[in-house]
């Protein structure tokens, strides 16, 4: 457990170094007044921020996410290790699922508080001077209850978000015998990962954001989502995305791969299992130790294809059989492509040794 904290806290520390900025940038996106924004876009809001702040906007309230990064990193992978080993079936992509959701479901009493300081840190011209002098601001005129704003809509998205975040890297990251994995992979996988888990739980996001920011003008969370999509439409829960992806993938990249590169400079890996596995299940994956690993592409088709046929309706039979010759058609006309290529290079290749010849009498 004290390798999972430090891992935890060394990966989680560089990721928000890497993605803070392009944080503040999705937070004030979020918030803004859709009645007279103040930003055209991110790169105007970046150019704006740094105008007004210079680089030192940017990074306005990183020290509430650093303040408690090694305590919910430590939660994170603690319990996403923990759960997952003492599940029956601990390799098995679902049990990664399961200890990710009750890992993200874990750090959210600090993780809340935590965001929520951040968050007025970011958009408050009132200087703190740091996130243990804002939530004493805050308690001081909201009490307790404003101290835990956002906390339900914080558990609502960090339960998928964590489970779909763990389920994605273990399924681009699994190898088929005791391979290390190289660096760029880890990084390519973990940008992905993070880039997945955020894109599916981002309108939970919005709302949490907007909930925390405006202390007095939402009732709950319900009241929050149909105002915002009375007022500005239902692509308001989607606004600060891009941003949001941009900082994604290089935070989690970096992140899981300070984690992973901690866990191997103290001799073990982050998803180590083999203390759980039968001597059976060791001979196998021994045996196949000798395959060849998949591409990185073929491994993330292969996860999304998975994912789709878990979630294929019957009636939809008509759009399957569509969707499969609209794919034959475009293979076909690939293929057709190709040997067309394939005839002109040796066209080509016959008519420059001719004219070659032609030269040399």
């Amino acid at each position: 457990m004290a390798l999972n904290f430090f891992a935890g806290f060394v990966g989680g520390c560089a990721g928000i170094v890497v993605g803070h900025p392009l944080d503040t940038i999705k937070v004030h996106m979020q918030t803004q007044d859709y009645r007279n924004p103040r930003y055209k876009g991110n790169w105007h809001c970046f150019r704006t921020i740094l105008a007004k702040e210079s680089v030192a906007g940017f990074y306005r309230g990183m020290s509430s996410p650093l303040a408690g990064v090694a305590v919910v990193n430590a939660i994170t992978f603690g319990v996403h290790g923990q759960v997952q080993r003492q599940i029956p079936n601990p390799d098995s992509l679902s049990s990664h699922f399961i200890a990710g959701t009750l890992a993200g479901i874990a750090q959210t009493p600090i993780c809340g508080p935590m965001e929520l300081a951040k968050t007025r840190m970011q958009l408050s011209s009132t200087r703190f001077s740091g996130p243990l002098d804002c939530l004493k601001h805050m308690h001081k005129y909201e009490g307790n209850r404003g101290m835990f704003r956002g906390l339900g809509i914080t558990l609502l998205r960090d339960a998928p978000s964590f489970g779909i975040y763990f389920l994605t890297y273990e399924s681009l990251t699994r190898t088929s015998g005791n391979e290390c994995l190289s660096t760029p992979y880890m990084l390519l996988a973990g940008g992905l990962a993070g880039t997945a888990s955020w894109t599916l739980t981002y309108p939970l996001d919005v709302v949490k954001s907007r909930i925390q920011a405006n202390s007095n003008r939402y009732t709950g969370v319900l009241d929050c989502f149909k105002q915002s999509v009375k007022a500005e439409g239902y692509s308001c829960m989607y606004r600060g995305l891009s941003s949001t992806i941009v900082r994604a993938f290089p935070t989690n990249a970096v992140t899981f791969t300070m984690v992973t590169w901690t866990f191997r400079l103290f001799g073990h890996e982050a998803n180590e299992t083999s203390k759980s596995e039968s001597k059976t299940e060791t001979i196998e994956s021994v045996e196949m130790g000798s395959e060849t690993r998949k591409p990185f592409i073929e491994k993330w088709n292969t996860f999304l294809k998975e994912v789709s046929e878990s979630v294929t309706i019957p009636a939809l039979s008509t759009v399957s059989d569509n969707v499969t010759s609209f794919e034959n058609t475009i293979l076909y006309r690939a293929n057709r492509w190709l040997q067309t290529s394939i005839k002109y290079d040796v066209a080509e290749h016959v008519r420059t040794d001719t004219s070659h010849e032609e030269d040399e009498e």
